[in-house]
């Protein structure tokens, strides 16, 4: 999925219309369907409100990488037992 699609995706996941997400960003309609279509990319600027509003990493929203849920949680302690010698 390319990032216009994933534009598109998240948008109507979120249940706005294209004027909707153009008036979060500060910018025109048109500027969100060319994003959509391919025919241009989001500044910078925009990449970052983008994934703000959408809850994702800019990993997720550019490169579609998925972010680590948690890290593995760390070894448990070996327990050694040692016996006293008198």
């Amino acid at each position: 999925m390319n990032l216009g699609e994933r534009i598109y995706s998240l948008r109507t996941q979120k249940g706005m219309s294209q004027g909707d997400l153009a008036e979060a960003l500060d910018v025109s309609r048109q500027s969100i369907s060319k994003w959509e279509t391919g025919g241009s990319v989001p500044e910078l600027d925009k990449l970052i409100k983008l994934s703000q509003l959408f809850g994702i990493t800019l990993d997720e929203l550019v490169l579609d990488k998925q972010s680590e849920a948690a890290p593995p949680p760390p070894p448990e302690p070996k327990v050694i037992y040692v016996e006293k010698q008198d």
